[in-house]
C-alpha cells in the first residue's frame, strides 16, 4: 500500500529511445517426423471416399432448393504444418474459408523430436469450399501421391499438405451445432418461437454470399421458421442471419435429430446456436445513504454496454448518463424491475462493491443500452434484442460512439473504455476467434478503445466425486476438491464470447467480496468454505494461441450452491440469493440494493479501475495523448500490479488458465511508497523496429535484500481474420539489461504472455547488485510483423516499468529515480542538445 504521502509520489514519464530497425530471424524448423506416404494412405484413403458421400448428400439438399452446383465445406487437419494454399486454390478450383492455428494431443504417427513425447503439437485446421470439379481435383491428386509420391505441376502444395495431414473431412451438423448447449437453453424457455444465430461461412464473392442467404432461409422457412434479420461486416468476414423458430424444433434439434432444422444440414452454415442467458442476483434491501457525497464532474471516460438501468435509482441519479438510440427503455417502461443487470453494472461502475462504502466514480458513466429482457424465457433475463446480431451491433456502436453516422456527431468523443460485462454461453472458445471477439479487436483497434470484458461464467459446480463426498470436507480439503472439479472438466469451462478477443482487458473472477460474514442456510453450501479461490463458475482460458486470458481477475463474490434434495450429486445448481449476501453489492430495480456474483461485476469493478487510471495517465503525460495512446497506457497502468495471492489455491493444471497474471494488488493512482518508483513510457513502433526504455537505477542496490522488477507491456493490434496467425502486431520484451541477471520469472509460464496484446512480467532477486546511479535499467521492446504485417502502420503501445526494493534495506528508490529522470530532460531541453 502506498503510505500518507503517496500521493505526492505519482507515477513518473519516461522518454523512448529512437526506433531501431532490426531483421527478423524466422526460426524453425519440423518437430515432428511424418509418416510414410503407405501410412498416410492406410490412415487416410477411406476419409477421402467419404467426401464423395457427403457431397452427394449435399447435392441432393441443394436439388431440394431447385439450385444447382452443389458445394461442400472440408476440413483438412494438419500437424506441424505452415502451408499457404492460396496459390493452390485457384488451380483446384477451392475457396479458402478459413484458417487456423490448433494443438493437438501427441499422435504416434506424428512422434515429435523431442525426449517429452507428451507435449502437444501445433498444427493447422484449413477449410476450403469445394465444388464437384474441385472435388475431383483433389482427389486426383490425392491418388496420384498415394501411387507416385508426386503431384501435378502447380499442385506442390497439396503434396506437403498430404504429407502432413491428420484427418479431412466434411463439416457436418456436429461441427455446426452444439447439441448439449441447445439442451440447456431450452430450460426456462417458454411456448411459442424462439430465435436462434445462424453464422455463415464467408464467401469471397457477393454472389456467392447472396445465394447462401437465400438457400439457408428457404430452408429456415421450410422448417416453419422466419428470417428476422442479416447482416455482414466483411472487415472481419462475418455473415450472420437471425431466424425465429418454433420450440418444438429446438426439442428435436437438441436430441440430435438433424433433420428438424435442415439448415444444419446445409454446406453453407458454419454454427447455428441458440442462446439463453442466466444471472445471479439476490433479493433486495433497503439502500443505505450515501450521506453527501458528490456528484460527478466532467465528460465521461467509461461507457457501459449493457442493459437498460434505473437512471433515478438514488444510487445512480446524477451520477450515469443514459443515451439509449435504439430505444430499448421502452420495452421496460411498465416492467423496470426487469432492468437487473443494467442497473446492477452500472452501480459497480460507480461506486464498486457497495459493501465496501468506496467513494464514487468522480466523472459520469456513460450506459448505451443494448440488451433488454427476453419474453421468451420465464426469467426474462436481459439479453441482445431479437432483430440484432452482435458483429453488426458492435460496429454500429463504436461508429455512433467515437465517430457519428453522418448525421449526428459523436456521442462519446471523450470515453476510452468500454465495459462490456456480456457474454454469449452458446459461443465457447474452442481455438477459432469468435465472430464477436474479431468485430472488438478490429474495432478498439481503429478507434483506439479499451474493451474490459467478462470472461463468462459456468453457473454449474461439476463434483465428480459426488456432493456427499464433497460436503464431508472442510476448509481448503474441500477447496481443493473443488478446484480440482473444475480442473477435470477443463476445457468444457472455457471462455464465453467475446472474452476470447485478443485486445480486450479479459476479467476472470475471485471467489471473494467485501460483504462479510453471511449465515449459510441448510440448504445451500460454500464450495471454498472459507477459503480464498477463484470463483468456480468462472470460465477458463487460455486465448488466442494459448496466451494468458483472462488477463486479470477481480473480486467477483462468494458463490453457494443447493445442497441436493434427496442423495447424491454430481453437480450442483447455482443457490438462489438472500438479501443478506454474499456477493457485490449493487443498485437494485426496486431503489434498494441487493447482491450479485460471477465475472460481471468482477469486469465493472476492472472497468471502475481504467477509467480512475484515465485521468491519472492524463494528468502525468508531458504533452497531449490521443484516445489510442490513453487507451494503451490505461491496459498496462492497470494491468501493472496485478500479483497472484500469496493466499490464493489453485489447482496446478489450471494456474494462469484460471487467474491469468493475477488480481490487481493496488491501484498506481495511490501514487508510489518511496522505497519504488514506476515509470510510464509511451511510443509508437513499427514492423521490425525496437525501442530501447531507460529506468535511471539509485543507490543503495549493492546490499543484499529483495528487489523486484516488473514490467507490462500493452498495444492494440490490427488483426487479420483470414490469417492462421490473426495478430498482425507481435510486440513483446524479454529480461532487461544493465541489472543483473534476473533469472526466471515469478510465476513463469513460458512464452505465454508474448502471445497475446498484454505481457505482464516480475523478476525477484536478492542478491547485491554492482551498479547504482548513474546506470540504467534498459528494457528493449520489439515488434515482429504477422499475418501479412503492417504494411507501414505503425502501432501505439505503452510501458510501465517499476523497481521495488525492500523497504528495511532504506533505498529512497523514488526520489533518486525521479531526480535522475529531471535531470535528463533538462539536458535534452537545453540549446543545442538534438
Amino acid at each position: 500500500m502506498a503510505d500518507e504521502t503517496g500521493i505526492e509520489r505519482p507515477l513518473l514519464w519516461g522518454p523512448i529511445g529512437p526506433p531501431i530497425t532490426f531483421s527478423p530471424n524466422n526460426r524453425g524448423g519440423s518437430k515432428v517426423d511424418l509418416p510414410s506416404t503407405a501410412r498416410q494412405g492406410q490412415r487416410l484413403t477411406n476419409r477421402f471416399t467419404d467426401l464423395d458421400n457427403a457431397f452427394d448428400e449435399q447435392a441432393t439438399l441443394t436439388a431440394s432448393l431447385g439450385a444447382s452446383d452443389p458445394q461442400l465445406v472440408v476440413v483438412f487437419e494438419a500437424i506441424d504444418e505452415r502451408e499457404d494454399l492460396s496459390g493452390v486454390a485457384a488451380r483446384a478450383g477451392l475457396e479458402i474459408l478459413a484458417e487456423v492455428d490448433r494443438e493437438f494431443e501427441p499422435d504416434p504417427d506424428f512422434p515429435r523430436r523431442s525426449v517429452n513425447q507428451d507435449l502437444p503439437v501445433t498444427g493447422c485446421l484449413h477449410a476450403v469450399c469445394i465444388s464437384g470439379q474441385a472435388k475431383a481435383n483433389i482427389i486426383t491428386q490425392w491418388r496420384k501421391w498415394q501411387t507416385t509420391g508426386k503431384v501435378d505441376t502447380g499442385y506442390a502444395p497439396l503434396k506437403r499438405l498430404f504429407a502432413h495431414l491428420k484427418d479431412v473431412r466434411a463439416w457436418g451438423p456436429q461441427d455446426r451445432v452444439r447439441t448439449g448447449d441447445v439442451a440447456a437453453a431450452l430450460e426456462g424457455m417458454l411456448p411459442g418461437d424462439h430465435t436462434v444465430e445462424i453464422e455463415l461461412w464467408y464467401r469471397q464473392s457477393e454472389a456467392a454470399r447472396r445465394r447462401a442467404e437465400v438457400e439457408v432461409a428457404t430452408l429456415v422457412e421450410r422448417g416453419g421458421g422466419q428470417i428476422i434479420a442479416t447482416a455482414q461486416v466483411a472487415e472481419v468476414g462475418y455473415h450472420g442471419m437471425k431466424c425465429s423458430v418454433p420450440l418444438e424444433l429446438l426439442r428435436r434439434l437438441a436430441a440430435g435429430d438433424y433433420d428438424a432444422v435442415a439448415a444444419v444440414k446445409s454446406a453453407h452454415v458454419m454454427y447455428l446456436r441458440v442462446t439463453a442467458q442466466s444471472y445471479l442476483i439476490s433479493e433486495e434491501s433497503p439502500t443505505v445513504s450515501v450521506g453527501a457525497a458528490p456528484l460527478p464532474a466532467s465528460d465521461p471516460v467509461l461507457c457501459v454496454l449493457d442493459g437498460v438501468p434505473i437512471a433515478n435509482h438514488p444510487l445512480l441519479s446524477g451520477r450515469i448518463i443514459v443515451t439509449d438510440p435504439d430505444d430499448l427503455g421502452s420495452d421496460t417502461i411498465v416492467e423496470s424491475e426487469l432492468r437487473r443487470h443494467g442497473t446492477a453494472m452500472a452501480s459497480v461502475c460507480v461506486w464498486g462493491d457497495r459493501s465496501l462504502n468506496e467513494a464514487p466514480a468522480p466523472r459520469p458513466v456513460l450506459v448505451r443500452p443494448i440488451l433488454t429482457p427476453a419474453r421468451d424465457t420465464s426469467d426474462g433475463w436481459e439479453e441482445l434484442p431479437d432483430p440484432v446480431l452482435a458483429p453488426d451491433l458492435m460496429r454500429r456502436v463504436f461508429r455512433e460512439l467515437f465517430v457519428g453516422d453522418g448525421q449526428n456527431p459523436p456521442t462519446a468523443p471523450s470515453v476510452v473504455v468500454l465495459n462490456l460485462s456480456v457474454g454469449d454461453p452458446a459461443v465457447p472458445f474452442d481455438g477459432v476467434i469468435s465472430s464477436w471477439a474479431r468485430t472488438l479487436d478490429w474495432l478498439s483497434a481503429a478507434y483506439g478503445v479499451i474493451v474490459v470484458v467478462s470472461a463468462g461464467n459456468h453457473t454449474v459446480l461439476p463434483v465428480p466425486g459426488g456432493t456427499n463426498a464433497l460436503l464431508a470436507l472442510t476448509g481448503s480439503d474441500r477447496a481443493e476438491a473443488v478446484n480440482a472439479g473444475v480442473a477435470q472438466m477443463n476445457p468444457r469451462r472455457s471462455l464465453l464470447a467475446p472474452a476470447d478477443s485478443i485486445n480486450a482487458l479479459c476479467v476472470g473472477a475471485l471467489n471473494t467480496d467485501g460483504a462479510g460474514d453471511v449465515h449459510i442456510t441448510g440448504y445451500e453450501f460454500d464450495p471454498a468454505d472459507g477459503t480464498l479461490i477463484v470463483n468456480p463458475t468462472s470460465a477458463l482460458g487460455g486465448g488466442h494461441h494459448r496466451s494468458v486470458k483472462p488477463d486479470v481477475v477481480a473480486p467477483g463474490g462468494r458463490s453457494l450452491f443447493r445442497k441436493p434434495v434427496v442423495g447424491d450429486a454430481t453437480q450442483a445448481e447455482s443457490a438462489r440469493r438472500t438479501a443478506l449476501g454474499p456477493g457485490i453489492k449493487v443498485a437494485a430495480v426496486k431503489g434498494g440494493e441487493a447482491f450479485t456474483v460471477g465475472t460481471s461485476p468482477a469486469a465493472a469493478l476492472v472497468s471502475r479501475d481504467a477509467a480512475r487510471a484515465v485521468d491519472t495517465v492524463i494528468n502525468l503525460a508531458d504533452r497531449s495523448l490521443t484516445r489510442s495512446e490513453l487507451a494503451v497506457a490505461t491496459k498496462a497502468f492497470v494491468a501493472h500490479t496485478a500479483r497472484v495471492p500469496e493466499d490464493l489455491l489453485v489447482h496446478e493444471e489450471l494456474r494462469h488458465s484460471a487467474h491469468g497474471y493475477g488480481s490487481l494488488a493496488r491501484h498506481l493512482a495511490d501514487g508510489c511508497d518511496s522505497n519504488e518508483a514506476a515509470i510510464l513510457y509511451i511510443g509508437d513502433i513499427g514492423e521490425n523496429e525496437s525501442r530501447m526504455l531507460a529506468f535511471p537505477l539509485p543507490n543503495g542496490l549493492q546490499e543484499r535484500g529483495i528487489k523486484r522488477v516488473s514490467a507490462t507491456l500493452a498495444w492494440l493490434s490490427p488483426v487479420n481474420w483470414r490469417h492462421r496467425q490473426y495478430r498482425r502486431a507481435a510486440l513483446e520484451f524479454s529480461q532487461p539489461a544493465g541489472f543483473t541477471n534476473l533469472g526466471t520469472a515469478l510465476g513463469a509460464v513460458g512464452d505465454r504472455p508474448k502471445r497475446g496484446t498484454l505481457q505482464h512480467v516480475e523478476w525477484e532477486v536478492t542478491k547485491a547488485i554492482g551498479v547504482g546511479r548513474g546506470s540504467d535499467l534498459e528494457l528493449t521492446v520489439n515488434c515482429k510483423g504477422q499475418a501479412g504485417g503492417l504494411q507501414g502502420e505503425r502501432v501505439n503501445f505503452a510501458v510501465v516499468l517499476s523497481l521495488w526494493v525492500a523497504p528495511e534495506l532504506n533505498v529512497d528508490v523514488y526520489a533518486q529515480v525521479q531526480q535522475q529522470l529531471a535531470a535528463s530532460v533538462a539536458v535534452q531541453a537545453a540549446p543545442g542538445v538534438p
